[in-house]
């Protein structure tokens, strides 16, 4: 019994171990591809999350709407993506999803709210940053699945794995700074923390368990 406990153990360990190197593969040949085709991208190695950057050309605040630049940059970028993800037969098979996370920064009538206020203006803010962060990624799902925009190699796969989300602005940076128990306008935030770091959109992958 215990040899068969610590044969299971082992093999978990090993596929563990596997799942890390192929998410490490697939971020230095992302972080490499992406370079290639000139597309300004953040990639996190360790958990496979890409940040693209937009720029200027990011959604208007408040809006989901894309802007031609932003649709410029999702022309180059996933097809990159796609091809990284999927063009290893071995790889590709083991991934489970694909998620497009959207973000919003804790700002809302004009000031920043703390995403540890329950009131029922703060969760106002909550739900209304909620709906334009999913509203955000949606419209890149949208996008870059829209056949008559963009078509490109394993257009279907990743269409099949891919999921939309929307993470509002609960992690953003500041929730836990003491400075911020006062009352801060946009502008003081974005001064502070740099609102495009929260106004954001994520694409990451994830492996199926074996």
């Amino acid at each position: 019994k215990l040899a068969s406990e610590k044969g299971g153990l082992e093999k978990e360990v090993a596929g563990l171990r596997q799942r890390e190197d192929d998410r490490q593969k697939i971020s230095q040949s992302l972080r490499a591809n992406f370079t290639k085709a000139g597309v300004n991208a953040d990639i996190n190695s360790r958990t496979g999350e890409v940040t693209i950057h937009f720029g200027d050309e990011y959604f208007d605040y408040g809006s989901s709407r894309l802007k031609d630049g932003m649709q410029n940059i999702l022309q180059k970028a996933l097809p990159v993506y796609a091809d990284t993800l999927f063009r290893d037969r071995k790889i590709a098979d083991r991934i489970s999803s694909v998620e497009i996370v959207g973000f919003a920064s804790p700002t809302y009538n004009g000031e920043y709210v703390n995403p540890k206020d329950l009131s029922p203006g703060a969760r106002n803010a909550v739900n209304y940053n909620m709906d334009l962060s999913y509203r955000r990624a949606k419209s890149i799902f949208e996008y870059v699945f829209d056949t008559k925009k963009m078509r490109y190699p394993h257009q279907n796969t990743l269409f099949q794995t891919t999921k939309v989300a929307g993470h509002s602005y609960l992690r953003s940076k500041g929730v836990d700074d003491i400075n911020l128990n006062r009352k801060l306008s946009d502008d003081e935030y974005c001064e502070k923390y740099d609102c495009t770091k929260s106004q954001k959109v994520l694409i990451k992958f994830n492996f199926a368990e074996r």
